[in-house]
């Protein structure tokens, strides 16, 4: 039955699929001058220059605005900056050290299931549950184990033994696994003995210990969970072997050279200044000076004062930081000499970065110097788009409120002869109930009859469903508007952006007279952008539809499904 399904579903997608017009990536689509660019160029560009909610051009001028600009900034030789370099110098070398951990970690992130089993078996079970004693000394711990063996543990143990302080005295833990016990000859002994069983005395550093198996078991509550979590330990294994391998072929692969002599002669107390620019260690054409190496050394002799106590070796210290030095070095060259960026899938975005940065010079060293913002400016902008920067109307007032319609009425009569009606408030609600709101927040009611009040008057009683009120106006506070030195920045920013993308817009202008008055020209390969259009609007309603009718499917599938099995189980 489910074969049928299978085949019937199958069936629907082939019918439904929609046929799209084949297209070669090497067709040319635009002609610049004499430079052609090609379907894959477009779609490179695009991919690279859309980002989230990017519509779809309806026409490729973009493209070839991108382009102009490009072979333009190319002309001017902005490829020889500095700024340039060291941008395409950092790009390549984080992309490629990404795609350089890929290729090495990539065999140590396969691993089988019959692998993780095997690592489960024996890092994982059996799980058991241990009572462990600490003790200062072997004589007392041997006595203790006497007592154990009559079967005395716990409080009791520590009265037959005299210990008055039982927190160091006695630790019993929850289910652990083998892996979880770092000492490999107390992990054996640990699982070769049977649940009750007791281990010791067996040194532990400076103490001696009593362990008491209370309970063990190679039964799993979640098996899949566990398996889960046992892969993704045998992985990080593996990836730490496969680094260490690479590392070390990578010493064989490159000169390293260290100073041995001056590296033990450096110190932070009385190292001479001479010595500072002498040489410690070399890799490849990198070298680095004592002077340098402090510095990183300094960095990790502060990390390890904070993370050990303050307890730090120095030769450790400089042994690690060498190390890591040279290890990055090492990945950095290696990175670089594989030229990712010459392959794919790296090399179409450097291609894209490339003219990206290409471009950003270009607009940083001609467009943007000469766009100006002057303060008249941001000022007739504030005034005309003063509206833009209104603030919300606010009141101020005092009421009190009752359902009393007569004693309503009695205060209203005070009022009018004069009395205090802040006073007339805290004897009726108990405080000066004064409340500032947004004007747009008042009910329909109770606007109509605010607004004719005059700052400082009171209202006639009105009601409002069962309650009834008075109200004072203490302040309104209308048409106000945000001060220009607040939204100053913003107005700049704004004015600039618009000026940017209009000088932005001329020189592309003039870049195209450029090309007309030397006899070149901008062609158009109109039948292949039309397929191109054509192809990206049908693939996403393709996509769209596709989605859809799986999610139905899918639905159709699960009930088939239950419907029989429950046929099956009634049989």
């Amino acid at each position: 039955m489910f074969r049928r399904i299978i085949v019937a579903i199958m069936a629907f997608f082939s019918l439904t699929s929609t046929s799209f017009s084949k297209i070669s990536q090497n067709e040319w689509l635009v002609k610049i001058g004499n430079r052609t660019y090609t379907v894959k160029d477009f779609w490179n560009w695009w991919e690279n220059w859309k980002v989230d909610g990017s519509k779809f051009p309806k026409n490729p001028t973009p493209f070839i605005d991108w382009m102009l600009m490009f072979q333009n900034g190319t002309e001017l030789g902005l490829y020889k900056l500095p700024s340039y370099q060291k941008k395409i110098r950092q790009f390549v070398k984080v992309r490629s050290l990404l795609l350089l951990e890929g290729d090495t970690l990539a065999p140590a992130r396969k691993v089988s299931d019959k692998e993780i089993m095997e690592y489960y078996k024996k890092n994982y079970i059996p799980k058991f549950k241990l009572d462990i004693y600490f003790f200062k000394d072997k004589g007392e711990a041997n006595k203790a184990r006497k007592f154990i063996e009559e079967g005395i543990t716990g409080a009791k143990l520590a009265q037959k033994l005299g210990i008055k302080n039982k927190m160091h005295f006695e630790r019993k833990t929850d289910w652990m696994r083998p892996f979880e016990i770092k000492d490999t000859n107390q992990r054996k002994l640990i699982l070769n003995t049977p649940k009750g069983g007791i281990i010791g005395p067996v040194q532990d550093g400076k103490m001696w210990i009593i362990i008491i198996v209370t309970d063990k078991t190679t039964k799993e509550n979640n098996l899949q969970e566990v398996l889960k979590d046992a892969k993704q330990k045998l992985i990080k294994i593996k990836e730490a072997k496969a680094t260490e391998a690479f590392l070390k072929q990578l010493r064989n692969k490159y000169p390293v050279w260290i100073n041995e002599k001056l590296l033990k002669e450096i110190n932070f107390k009385n190292f001479p200044e001479s010595k500072k620019k002498e040489v410690v260690l070399k890799v490849g054409n990198y070298a680095l000076t004592a002077g340098g190496f402090m510095k990183f050394l300094k960095k990790e002799v502060e990390w390890e004062k904070h993370s050990r106590f303050g307890k730090v070796n120095m030769d450790i210290a400089k042994k690690r930081v060498a190390d890591s030095i040279i290890n990055q070095t090492l990945v950095g060259m290696e990175a670089l000499n594989r030229h990712y960026e010459q392959k794919e899938p790296l090399k179409p975005m450097f291609e894209f970065y490339c003219q990206n940065r290409i471009i950003k010079e270009l607009e940083n060293r001609i467009i943007k110097p000469s766009i100006k913002i002057s303060q008249e400016e941001i000022k007739d902008y504030y005034n005309k788009h003063k509206s833009e920067y209104r603030l919300p109307d606010k009141i101020t007032i005092r009421f009190l409120q009752t359902n009393d319609k007569k004693l309503m009425d009695k205060l209203y009569n005070e009022v009018k002869e004069g009395k205090d009606f802040k006073k007339l408030t805290i004897t009726i609600m108990g405080y000066d109930n004064v409340v500032t709101i947004p004007y747009n927040h008042l009910l329909p009611k109770s606007k109509k009859i605010i607004e004719n009040l005059k700052e400082g008057e009171v209202s006639k009683p009105f009601k409002i469903r069962d309650t009834y009120f008075m109200v004072q106006v203490l302040k309104l506070q209308k048409n106000r508007y945000k001060p220009l030195s607040e939204v100053e920045n913003k107005i700049k920013e704004k004015l600039y952006k618009e000026k940017f993308e209009a000088a932005r817009q001329a020189y592309i202008r003039k870049l195209y007279m450029n090309l007309l008055s030397k006899g070149q020209e901008v062609k158009v390969n109109w039948d292949v952008w039309n397929t191109i259009v054509n192809n990206y609007h049908h693939k996403n309603q393709y996509n769209g539809t596709y989605a859809f009718y799986l999610f139905l499917i899918s639905l159709v599938i699960i009930a088939a499904i239950a419907y029989y099995k429950g046929r099956e189980s009634g049989k």
